[in-house]
């Protein structure tokens, strides 16, 4: 009953009071506004319209904020540019079909993976054509070696890592997983900046076992960042190897730059060695994350540096609406000192832009507060209070509420909707005229996340998985779980929440279910973050897809 009461409450929004009569979106429209996603975005639905001219397009290119190849090809198609056309057409083509075409388009859509999937016979055939490639020459005439591997290691250590790291799967378990590198070579491979990437990638793909094994006894040079050396740890943990893994731990810890990053760490260590010496070291600062929360339970002290504020009123002059008024406050706060942002955070200290005030605030203090507001708390009130924590914890992670972000991939809002997932939802509601500018009103932001957690809930029962489902999309979520991850083993669930490919998802997930735990304790309800992992080992308590 109530949930007809919100979608009925919406169609009188839109309807009755007009509430999203939208700027007429012209090419005029684009005159003052400033470069930003936001101008990328309207410029993008704009330009899929019929009306667009080749002239319009030409200059509406000139604008945009932040290219990508889906912009590109967009343009390519609406430009009287043949050169344009000619690249959008050949980047995308794979290699069997680049060879049948000139040498022009050969060299625009050529890369070492596609290389590294030709049969070797045929690297004859495609070096003469790529003579302006000069790296894409070199890795030739070196994958041309009887013995690519050998002549491979006796490269320097740049070519070695670029032919490795560009190369497809099955070249990588082909070429380089026959033998164990030896420790020389892989000491010398590691003062690379490439390396990071070497790393990170081998730790993860079990078909290169032979290569894992080969940085087990790594000596890491200066340039290795924390996030290769953690990953460095866990393979070593794959291979029974504990101590070496505490010593790439601690050097992860050592060299992170990010609290979250050194509690992983710290975390990590403590699960090898079961010593709480390491849960006191990650409660020693100040960042919250699902390993310093899970250490202030174990150690049965109350959270810190978690800042809630609660506002009253409306700001004066401020369109929390606009997608482009807070990028005119934003592109003048980076130019500011944190003294100048803490003055300016005081002129949002308003209801309606608590989200405004907080990530001011929170900038203002270099982030050694937590801000956790909950903004706009009518809009929600009538939810469960474990729905309230999972619609604020997912909006926080997504936009920090801001109501009129627009992120790189053209997500909108709150929320952060793509617009057809926010079509698609208006077309089953049955709601006409939709505009997906809607998705700038934290009412609908909030109405439409509702409805998209009561379909993700149907069949995903813990935060965790809704929020790689919210993230990467049900099937992806789907395929995860079926394949084998969040089964009983050693350092589970923790190994499977590290491992996941997607690591956008990955590190997403961590961050919702750390968000959720928060918002549980200050809506009054608190929840247990090791009970939270334990249940993921469950499948009948999380999920449907596993039972």
């Amino acid at each position: 009953m109530l949930y007809k009461f919100f979608i009925g409450l919406f169609l009188c929004l839109c309807i009755c009071i007009d509430l999203f009569a939208d700027e007429p979106v012209n090419f005029a429209f684009f005159n003052d506004k400033p470069r930003s996603l936001a101008k990328d975005f309207y410029i993008y639905e704009y330009v899929q319209s019929d009306a667009v001219t080749p002239k319009e397009a030409k200059a509406l290119f000139g604008m945009v904020h932040t290219m990508n190849m889906r912009f590109f090809h967009l343009f390519a198609k609406k430009m009287d540019n043949l050169e344009y056309k000619k690249i959008s057409k050949c980047v995308d083509l794979d290699v069997s079909a680049l060879l049948k075409e000139d040498d022009e388009c050969l060299n625009m859509g050529i890369n070492i993976a596609k290389v590294t999937s030709l049969p070797k016979g045929q690297l004859k055939l495609i070096k003469p054509r790529l003579k302006h490639n000069k790296e894409l020459v070199n890795l030739i005439t070196l994958m041309e070696n009887e013995n690519v591997y050998e002549a491979a290691l006796s490269s320097d250590i740049n070519t070695f890592l670029t032919l490795f790291n560009g190369s497809i799967t099955a070249y990588k378990a082909a070429i380089f997983n026959q033998n164990i590198i030896p420790k020389e070579q892989m000491d010398r491979l590691s003062h690379s900046a490439k390396f990071n990437q070497f790393a990170y990638n081998v730790a993860q793909n079990d078909k290169l076992d032979n290569v894992q094994k080969s940085l087990l006894y790594v000596t890491p040079a200066a340039g290795v960042n924390a996030k290769a050396l953690f990953y460095l740890g866990l393979n070593s943990l794959k291979y029974e190897e504990k101590e070496r893994a505490l010593y790439f731990f601690e050097l992860s810890n050592e060299r992170s730059t990010k609290g979250e990053e050194k509690d992983k760490a710290l975390f990590w260590q403590y699960l090898v060695t079961k010593d709480k010496h390491y849960l006191e070291r990650i409660v020693q600062d100040n960042d919250i994350n699902m390993y310093s929360l899970y250490a202030y339970e174990m150690l049965d002290l109350p959270y810190k540096n978690i800042v809630s504020p609660v506002l009253e009123g409306i700001h004066p002059s401020f369109n929390v609406n606009d997608p482009f008024a807070w990028i005119k406050v934003m592109n003048k706060v980076y130019h500011m000192n944190s003294e100048e942002v803490e003055t300016l955070a005081q002129s949002f200290k308003y209801a309606n832009t608590l989200p405004h005030y907080s990530y001011l605030m929170e900038r203002a203090t270099r982030y050694s507060k937590n801000y956790y507001p909950i903004p706009y708390p009518e809009e929600i009130s009538s939810y469960t209070i474990h729905r309230q924590a999972l619609m604020l914890a997912i909006a926080r992670q997504e936009s920090r509420f801001i109501p009129s972000v627009v992120s790189t991939s053209y997500a909108l809002g709150m929320m952060q909707f793509m617009p057809f997932v926010a079509r698609d939802i208006a077309k089953k509601e049955k709601l006409e005229d939709f505009s997906v500018s809607a998705m700038f009103d934290p009412r609908i932001a909030y109405l439409f996340g509702n409805i998209h957690l009561n379909f993700l809930e149907k069949s995903l029962y813990h935060p965790l998985f809704v929020a790689y489902a919210y993230n990467g999309g049900m099937g992806f979520t789907k395929k995860h779980l079926q394949a084998g991850a969040f089964s009983d083993g050693r350092y589970e669930p923790f190994l499977s929440m590290e491992t996941m490919i997607n690591e956008e998802s990955r590190e997403y997930g961590k961050k919702v279910l750390a968000n959720y735990v928060v918002y549980r304790h200050l809506l009054g309800e608190d929840v247990s973050i090791k009970n939270l992992f334990e249940i993921l080992l469950v499948p009948a308590a999380t999920d449907r897809f596993r039972n």
